[in-house]
């Protein structure tokens, strides 16, 4: 179970763990279905109780994801209510990074926090600081990371020497493309992926609905990809990126770095420090990436023996 209107990096979790088990011989996935909703300013969404109730008694095991909306809480107290057993992951965040820290944090600790105490069998965590945070008071915590089926960039395109790629909700400040402006204007060629409004200049290049095919040739033509954000509990387009054998520079709120060392292929920055980022940009362009170990590490045969151990046990 997704959080209705999650983020691309929930929502891509959810269909990558359904895509996994779908045709498993031994772990039957349902289906993700988008339950009605009814809108709420308070607490985001809830979802209406039948529909809901009527699909968690269908389950063995009921999965939920979802951070701050009354509609986690929702599933996790019927996933109780009706004795299944349940595996929660967050897709946490710092609560200084949230939109609303002060209620984000309010409404985790007086409502979510009990629940996961109370109805969650296992937590799965994605990155160092979620498995510390759930670990200081859940017993039961596994950190897992994302997974990809790394595909052989295309051999017939070719790296432009000079091209840069951003893929981002645009308007979206956690996103923080105000960085890319500080790059130096004509240097490089600066394609920009994401819906929103993009400052006009000369060498940036906006792509908008663009296909599977289409962005798998800019991660294949582009020789670097950039990722500023403010914070990512992992990163699929670092992921993607490197898979397509394009080195990344990153902020060092990206959290895929946790998983990255000792491997070649990226580099890492202060975040908000424009001179930092810069520097990693002109180091890091072209540079070479260990694919090898990108795909072995993050392929999803290996990590989903994880997630059999721990909706067998």
């Amino acid at each position: 179970m997704a959080p209705t209107g999650s983020s691309d990096g929930t929502a891509n979790y959810c269909k990558a763990l359904y895509d996994m088990f779908k045709d498993d011989a031994d772990i039957r996935a349902c289906p993700i279905v988008d339950y009605p909703t009814i809108p709420s300013r308070l607490f985001k969404y809830y979802y209406r109780h039948k529909p809901l109730a009527e699909a968690i008694k269908k389950a063995d095991i009921v999965h939920i994801n979802g951070y701050t909306a009354m509609g986690t809480a929702q599933a996790l107290y019927l996933a109780h209510h009706y004795d299944k057993q349940v595996i929660y992951t967050a897709h946490w965040h710092p609560f200084q990074y949230l939109r609303h820290p002060f209620l984000g944090k309010t409404f985790f600790n007086v409502i979510i926090k009990p629940l996961v105490r109370r109805c969650a069998q296992k937590v799965v965590a994605i990155n160092n600081e979620d498995l510390a945070f759930f670990k200081a008071f859940h017993p039961h915590v596994v950190q897992i990371p994302h997974w990809y089926a790394a595909e052989e960039p295309a051999s017939h395109i070719a790296k432009k020497k000079n091209m840069i790629l951003f893929i981002g909700r645009i308007d979206d400040p956690v996103k923080s493309i105000s960085t890319l402006y500080g790059l130096p204007k004509g240097k490089y060629e600066v394609h920009c992926v994401g819906r929103g409004a993009l400052t006009t200049r000369p060498d940036f290049i906006q792509h908008v609905n663009l296909s599977d095919e289409g962005l798998g040739r800019l991660y294949d033509e582009a020789s670097l990809v950039v990722i500023p954000s403010q914070y990512e509990a992992f990163s699929y387009v670092a992921l993607e990126a490197m898979s397509h054998g394009t080195p990344v520079v990153m902020s060092n709120r990206v959290r895929i770095a946790d998983y990255l060392l000792g491997i070649r292929g990226y580099s890492v920055f202060k975040y908000n420090d424009d001179t930092d980022f810069l520097k990693k940009v002109e180091t890091t362009i072209g540079s070479t990436v260990d694919r090898q170990a990108i795909k072995d590490l993050f392929a999803p045969e290996r990590i989903g023996l994880y997630y059999k151990k721990i909706y067998s046990e």
